[in-house]
C-alpha cells in the first residue's frame, strides 16, 4: 500500500481527482531550486558503505546511494548542482500509514509503519496532500513566475504522509550533521514540501534538511468538538514526523541530538505551537519561526461549533457525531476538500476537551495561557522574524491593481480599521447575551494608528494601515514569544530579525511597487539560496547572491552553535530589557535602535489591545443556566468574560 507509493508518485492520486484540485503545475514547481546541471546517479543495488556512515554508495558514480532503515531499503539519488558540488536526496519516505478510510480524521498511525521488501525507489516525491490549488494568493502568483515551469508534478493523494531528506556531501562531523526540519506554509489550507528544494542550502552550508508533508484543510484540522474527532491531525502528523526523524536520522548521518525545526507562515505557527505542546517536548533542540504568529492564531473547540454545523449541512450528514464522521469518511476526497474550501479558518485548536489520545492533547491550553506559565513553554534557542511589509500584496489585491500607488482615502482608512476591529468583537458563545462595545476597540486602534495631527495624505494613510497589519499579525506575537523564551528560567537565547532587503534582481520585484517594500514570502529566496539557481532564465544580481550567502550562513551557524552571528554580522540576543532586532537591509545588517522599530506598537498589541478587547465584551452572561441564583450567575459571567478574552485575541490570519 504505502510501501510503493513513492515509486508511483507521478500517477498516484485519490480516486477521481478533478482538474480543479489538481495538479496545478505552477503551484508545485513554485520553488523547486534545482540547478540546470542535474545529474542523477544510475540506479543500482551496490552499497560500498563508508566507514562510520549510514549513507552507502557515495563514492560510487555508477551506483545510487542506498540506506537500510527498519522499514526496508531506500534507493535515493545524487544530484550535482555544479561540477564539484552534490547533494544526496531520499524522497517520498513514508512516516505513517496512509490516512485513508477509517484513518481519515484520526491521528496518524505509526505502529506499524509502512514497510517493504527489496529496494524502494526514493528518487521521487510522494504525492502532496489534497488541496484546492486555484485559491492561490497574489504573493504566491508573483513568486511562481520566477521559477521553472517544466518540473515534474508529484500529484495529489490522500496517501500523502511522506518526508524528504537532503544529505550534504563530504565527511560528516563526529556528532553528525545538524538536522533542519522544514514545515511549509500555505495557511493550513495548501502547500507541499515538493516545492522547497533544499539542495543549494544543504550543499553550501553542510546541514541536513528534512521537508515534511502534513494533512491540510478539512482533512488536517476538522474537529467534531468532541473525542470522536478531536482535530489537529496536521499537527499530530508533524509530531509523528519528528518521532520518525529522531529514530532514523542517524542512519542518514544526521544528529538526533541537534534537530532544528523551522518554518514560514503556517509553518512558523506550527513551530511556535510545538514549543508549547507537551507532545513535541524533547523532540527538537532549536527553532526558527518566520512570518507566522502562533500566539494569536489558535481557536477553541467552541469556536468550531458553527463550522461543524456548516459541514454537516454541506454534505448532507446527520449532526450526531458518530453518524457525521462516518458520513464524512465516505465522501469522495476531492469533493470533500473542494466543497469545504468556503471555510477559510482551518487550523490548530485548543484540544484539551476533545483529545482522545492516550498521550493527551496536542495543545491543552490557549497559547497566551501557556506563555504565562514558564513550565508549559519548551524554551529552546529561538529565531523569530518578519518582513517590513508583510501584507502589502494582500492589500494590493484588496484595493485593485489600478490603484498603483495604493492610495488610501481617509474615509476608507477609517472604515477598514473599524470593520476589522468590529469583526474581532464577538459574543463568547451562541448562548450568551452581551453588551458588545466594538467601538472601544476601533477607537483605540484608530487613535494609535491615525497620524497626529491628522494628515490626509493618502500615501501616509496607506503606510500606517500596512504598519498595522505587519505589527498586529506578525511582529507583535513573534517578539512576544521571543521575549518569553529569553526570560525563561532555562536561560536559552532568542534572536529577532526584520527583513528589509529588497531584491535587486528586476524579475523579482517587477510587479512589486517600491512602496510595498518586502512583502510576505519575499525573504525566502535568500533562505533557500534561489539566487544560485541557474535552472531559470532569470539572471540574479550579484548583490542578491551575497545576501543569500549571509542569510544561509546565519541560519546554519545557528543550527550548529545556537548563535546566528557570523564574522561579518554580530547578531545580539533579544530580551524585553534589550529588545534589539537585527535589521537586514540594503546596505548593511545592524541591530535596531528605537527610531527604526516601533516598539510602542508591539506593546500596544501585546499589552493594551487584549485589555480593550476584554472591555468590549463586558457584561456577557451565559443564559443557559436560568435556574442559577443571581450571585452564581454573576460568577459564571466573570468566567465567561475571561474565556471570551482569550478567544477574541484570535484573529485568524494564516498566509
Amino acid at each position: 500500500m504505502a510501501a510503493t507509493a513513492a515509486a508511483t508518485s507521478s500517477s498516484a492520486s485519490a480516486k477521481g481527482t478533478p482538474a480543479s484540485l489538481g495538479l496545478c503545475r505552477y503551484f508545485f514547481v513554485a520553488f523547486l531550486l534545482a540547478s540546470s546541471v542535474v545529474v542523477t546517479a544510475q540506479q543500482g543495488q551496490r552499497t560500498n558503505a563508508r566507514q562510520g556512515s549510514g549513507v552507502a554508495g557515495f563514492g560510487a558514480s555508477n551506483s545510487a546511494p542506498t540506506i537500510k532503515i527498519p522499514q526496508g531499503t531506500l534507493v535515493g539519488r545524487e544530484v550535482f548542482i555544479s561540477r564539484t558540488q552534490r547533494v544526496v536526496q531520499f524522497l517520498g519516505i513514508p512516516y505513517a500509514q496512509p490516512p485513508i478510510r477509517q484513518l481519515r480524521f484520526a491521528p496518524p498511525m505509526t505502529d506499524p509503519l509502512p514497510s517493504w521488501n527489496g529496494m524502494r525507489n526514493a528518487s521521487m516525491f510522494g504525492p502532496s496532500c489534497p488541496q484546492v490549488t486555484s485559491r492561490r494568493k497574489l504573493h504566491d502568483r508573483l513568486f511562481m513566475r520566477l521559477l521553472p515551469s517544466d518540473m515534474p508534478d508529484p500529484g495529489l493523494s490522500e496517501d500523502c504522509l511522506f518526508l524528504n531528506i537532503y544529505v550534504p556531501d563530504g565527511n560528516r562531523p563526529a556528532e553528525g550533521w545538524p538536522v533542519m526540519v522544514w514545515f511549509h506554509g500555505g495557511d493550513f489550507n495548501g502547500g507541499t514540501p515538493a516545492i522547497w528544494d533544499a539542495s543549494i542550502f544543504v550543499t553550501k552550508q553542510k546541514v541536513l534538511v528534512v521537508t515534511v508533508a502534513y494533512r491540510l484543510n478539512i482533512l488536517g484540522f476538522f474537529t467534531s468538538t468532541d473525542a470522536e474527532s478531536p482535530g489537529n491531525y496536521g499537527m499530530l502528523d508533524q509530531v509523528a514526523a519528528l518521532d520518525w526523524i529522531g529514530r532514523n536520522i542517524e542512519s542518514f548521518d544526521g544528529s538526533p541530538n541537534n534537530i532544528i525545526i523551522y518554518g514560514h507562515s503556517a509553518g512558523a505557527i506550527s513551530v511556535g505551537l510545538h514549543m508549547m505542546s507537551p507532545l513535541s517536548r524533547g523532540k527538537f533542540h532549536k527553532a526558527i519561526a518566520m512570518s507566522g504568529d502562533a500566539i494569536n492564531s489558535v481557536r477553541t473547540a467552541q469556536d468550531e461549533m458553527s463550522v461543524v454545523d456548516q459541514v454537516a449541512d454541506k454534505f448532507g450528514c446527520y449532526r450526531k457525531t458518530a453518524d457525521l464522521m462516518e458520513c464524512l469518511r465516505n465522501v469522495d476526497v476531492d469533493i470533500l476538500v473542494r466543497e469545504s474550501a468556503f471555510i477559510e479558518t482551518w487550523g490548530p485548536i485548543v484540544d484539551a476537551e476533545t483529545s482522545n489520545s492516550t498521550e493527551g492533547p496536542f495543545l491543552p491550553r490557549h497559547p497566551r495561557t501557556e506563555l504565562n506559565d514558564a513550565e508549559d513553554l519548551y524554551a529552546v534557542p529561538f529565531i523569530a522574524g518578519f518582513t517590513n511589509n508583510e501584507q502589502a500584496l494582500a492589500f494590493i489585491e484588496s484595493i485593485g491593481s489600478s490603484n498603483v500607488d495604493g492610495r488610501l482615502p481617509p474615509s476608507q482608512f477609517e472604515t477598514m480599521i473599524r470593520d476589522e476591529s468590529a469583526a474581532a468583537v464577538v459574543a463568547p458563545d451562541e448562548n450568551s447575551t452581551c453588551e458588545l462595545r466594538p467601538e472601544l476597540v476601533s477607537e483605540a486602534v484608530l487613535f494609535f494608528y491615525k497620524p497626529h495631527p491628522f494628515n490626509r495624505d493618502q500615501k501616509i494613510l496607506r503606510d500606517r494601515y500596512l504598519d498595522l497589519q505587519t505589527e498586529k499579525n506578525y511582529a507583535a506575537g513573534l517578539t512576544l514569544l521571543a521575549a518569553k523564551v529569553a526570560n525563561h528560567p532555562s536561560k536559552v537565547p532568542a534572536y529577532v530579525y526584520r527583513f528589509d532587503y529588497r531584491a535587486r534582481t528586476q524579475a523579482v520585484t517587477r510587479d512589486v511597487p517600491e512602496w510595498a517594500g518586502v512583502p510576505h514570502m519575499f525573504e525566502l529566496p535568500f533562505v533557500f539560496g534561489l539566487p544560485y539557481s541557474v535552472s531559470t532564465t532569470i539572471q540574479w544580481n550579484n548583490a542578491d547572491k551575497k545576501m543569500a550567502d549571509v542569510v544561509m550562513a546565519m541560519f546554519s551557524t545557528f543550527a550548529r552553535t545556537s548563535n546566528p552571528s557570523i564574522p561579518t554580522v554580530k547578531w545580539e540576543a533579544f530580551s524585553d530589557r534589550m529588545p534589539g532586532i537585527l535589521l537586514i537591509e540594503q546596505r548593511s545588517l545592524d541591530m535596531s535602535n528605537p527610531n527604526q522599530v516601533d516598539y510602542k506598537a508591539l506593546a500596544f498589541w501585546n499589552e493594551y489591545y487584549p485589555t480593550v478587547l476584554e472591555a468590549a465584551t463586558n457584561n456577557c452572561c451565559n443564559t443557559t443556566s436560568a435556574a442559577e441564583t443571581l450571585s452564581s450567575s454573576l460568577g459564571a459571567c466573570a468566567v465567561t468574560v475571561s474565556l471570551a478574552a482569550l478567544r477574541l485575541l484570535t484573529v485568524r490570519h494564516f498566509v
